[in-house]
């Protein structure tokens, strides 16, 4: 194999769903995605939102968020050494589907390079402080809607780059 085409593949295999990473086709209601990418307003802002589905059996829905960087020279998502973690939040008392998120901000890169980002999110059902399942989500695309102010954006990461 040429070192381009592993260069390929390796690249390919760090932006491929890993086996740990929930699969959102069982539940579409259940995703994390980038709604805030580095705007005039914001700049150098990363907004991360979940949705979380109600569950049988747990009153509360838990979310930590993460953000991970891109490693253009390994060709790896790695996590960031600071900043970049939300803590554990409630987010719902489990009657409903809702949704929230954390907003990031980090300082702009310096000229002529980039950071790419991406938020992985933890999702806690819990019955008090009994956890009663557990599932990790990469953001995605795909969950924009123009009549909520919260997902007019959705992708799967955001690069910040001057």
């Amino acid at each position: 194999m040429t070192k381009r085409a592993l260069a390929i593949a390796a690249a390919l295999a760090a932006l491929a769903p890993a086996a740990a990473f929930a699969r959102s086709d069982a539940r579409p209601d259940l995703w994390a995605t980038v709604n805030l990418c580095d705007t005039p307003a914001k700049p150098g802002a990363v907004g991360i939102r979940v949705s979380i589905p109600r569950e049988k059996g747990a009153p509360q829905q838990w979310a930590r968020i993460h953000l991970q960087w891109f490693d253009g020279t390994k060709l790896a998502w790695r996590a960031l050494s600071s900043g970049g973690d939300s803590g554990w939040k409630r987010i719902g008392i489990g009657t409903r589907l809702v949704q929230g998120g954390t907003t990031f901000e980090f300082d702009a890169p310096a000229p002529g390079t980039r950071l790419v980002l991406r938020g992985v999110v933890d999702v806690e059902w819990r019955d008090g402080k009994k956890v009663v399942d557990h599932v990790r989500l990469r953001t995605t695309e795909g969950h924009a809607s123009s009549a909520d102010v919260h997902r007019r954006v959705s992708r799967s990461s955001c690069e910040i780059k001057r």
